[in-house]
């Protein structure tokens, strides 16, 4: 009972002020409806990208970017494939594409290529969901252009892997390529060496030890072989990144162990050692030569699409019901703070009249 004795004084109040709230109230709320319905529909776009996965060729897109520099592509450290992707989406080079192909610049009233960029950034967004899945999405005032840039997106981060891919694969190919020619004729002159020298001295024979001694030291010399072509291959594309480091290191531990060895002070010996190691050396090229060459050919989808988008049927914002339902709630306790505010004010100058009596 005493709450309601309390509250009835400012009910009164309000109620003295009713038309002043009322028509704030209304005026507000009719102005934001207005300028709700009068903003344009923006629509968005989503597009589910499943989570990729290195190839076990040993050209997937996160060790073959670790260390390239790209332009327009800035990665971090420590990167998985979907990280790749996403850094990609979210670079300039995919954005340039996107405001070249739908004319963005004009879209968007953008004097520079570069606004317009930031502007369509504003628009999109991309996001590693908790199932490792990339989902991509895209707002604007189009249904149907909404869904074709989220598509875009894909196909541009598409289209960037395989010249990517392909670039690497190319320079490996060559490089190999060279390589194996080298060791083609390093192998001839040694097996000539080795039959010049056996027919020299007809009678010459290794032991089994130093036979077993022989092969242990080709084996090494090969491995050294194919830690150098490794090495060769990651320098073509990244200089002074952590995998040359490390290649460096295990060809300078290979290289003390080869110095450990016993000599065998046979010159048959040593030619026997320079054979078979060149033996596997070529086979090691030849192998890794075709693989190259599949790689460099081949033309594989490097994005696979769970879900791609399509014209959204409902619109994203704005939320005009919201917007109105907002209008009204803060114009009524707007108008009826102002009304308890002002009663305030008129009874001040009464009470100090009062109090001076």
């Amino acid at each position: 009972m005493d709450h309601v004795v309390a509250l009835a004084p400012f009910w009164d109040r309000i109620w003295a002020r009713r038309r002043q709230i009322v028509v704030l109230t209304l005026v507000t709320t009719l102005v934001t409806a207005g300028v709700s319905f009068l903003l344009p529909n923006w629509y968005k776009a989503t597009a589910e990208l499943l989570p990729p996965s290195e190839e076990e060729s040993g050209f997937g897109l996160a060790s073959l970017l670790k260390g390239m520099a790209v332009p327009g592509i800035k990665l971090p450290t420590q990167v998985t494939p979907a990280d790749v992707f996403k850094v990609v989406l979210e670079s300039r080079r995919v954005g340039e594409q996107i405001v070249v192909r739908f004319d963005l610049k004009t879209l968007y009233k953008k004097k520079f290529t570069e606004d317009a960029i930031k502007e369509l950034h504003r628009h999109a967004s991309f996001k590693l969901t908790e199932a490792g899945t990339i989902r991509v999405a895209v707002e604007d005032k189009s249904r149907q252009r909404a869904a074709d840039m989220a598509n875009a997106f894909i196909q541009s981060l598409d289209q960037f892997n395989r010249e990517v891919r392909t670039s690497k694969g190319r320079r490996t190919r060559m490089f190999i390529e060279g390589r194996l020619a080298e060791n083609k004729k390093e192998l001839e002159i040694s097996e000539q060496r080795l039959a010049n020298y056996q027919s020299t001295h007809k009678a010459a024979v290794l032991s089994p030890e130093m036979t077993s001694a022989v092969e242990e030291a080709a084996k090494l010399y090969a491995r050294r072989t194919s830690m150098q072509i490794r090495l060769g291959v990651v320098r073509s594309y990244s200089q002074g990144s952590a995998e040359e480091m490390q290649l460096t290191q295990e060809l300078t531990a290979l290289d003390r162990q080869l110095g450990a060895l016993p000599e065998t002070g046979l010159d048959l010996a040593r030619l026997v050692r320079d054979v078979k190691a060149l033996e596997q050396v070529f086979a090691l090229l030849t192998a890794q030569y075709e693989d190259a060459r599949i790689t460099e050919a081949r033309d594989v989808v490097t994005v696979e699409v769970l879900d791609p988008a399509i014209p959204p049927e409902k619109k994203d914002h704005p939320h005009r019901g919201l917007m109105i339902a907002g209008a009204f709630l803060a114009s009524l306790i707007v108008g009826i703070g102002f009304s308890l505010r002002e009663e305030r004010a008129q009874a001040r100058p009464v009470i100090r009249a009062v109090a001076g009596e």
